[in-house]
């Protein structure tokens, strides 16, 4: 659950709302604890924090003479680049997060050249009997085969959801 909770107003019924998330989904409440406006017609839609990008993150850009719309970039908005970072941040945790997976720990392997990025397999290629594994950062492109890992007494390497993990017996509470 979100321990910081955002508050805008809405556009429909100009009610304050807030933004209350589980299990990675969300949505807009009023105090009444509603999600529906109190017009009934439409959920609660706050108002965007950005007037140049209405929050997307990124302002078109269109050809001069026939306004076809050629690219996109990042909108430099104070509060878009907030969002930016904050996403950055959460995802960089969720990365480097230890997860259980009972009776297991899996830690994730940080790429030893960039400190960022982790690791995933590339597909076909072994070396010594084993898999390589490549650095999942864009523009890194860091390898390294097993031996590139040290393995404790009950280690072992395994890969979940495509990224490379250190997993160990967990030894802690069963929930």
């Amino acid at each position: 659950m979100s321990t910081t909770a955002e508050t805008r107003t809405c556009l429909h019924c100009t009610r304050e709302i807030e933004y209350i998330e589980a299990d990675e989904q969300g949505a807009w409440y009023d105090s009444s604890n509603r999600t529906w406006c109190v017009d009934g017609e439409q959920p609660h839609a706050p108002e965007p924090l950005c007037g140049s990008c209405q929050d997307y993150g990124l302002i078109e850009i269109r050809h001069a003479s026939t306004d076809g719309l050629i690219g996109h970039r990042p909108c430099d908005d104070p509060a878009c680049t907030d969002r930016r970072e904050k996403a950055a941040a959460r995802a960089a945790e969720k990365h480097t997060g230890e997860m259980v997976i009972w009776p297991e720990e899996f830690g994730p392997q940080v790429c030893a050249e960039c400190g960022w990025g982790g690791y995933t397999p590339v597909s076909g290629l072994y070396t010594q009997g084993g898999p390589v594994y490549v650095c999942t950062a864009t523009g890194c492109g860091y390898r390294a085969d097993v031996s590139a890992f040290e393995l404790g007494d009950g280690e072992r390497l395994a890969v979940h959801d495509g990224r490379l993990y250190l997993v160990r017996p967990y030894d802690g509470a069963p929930f």
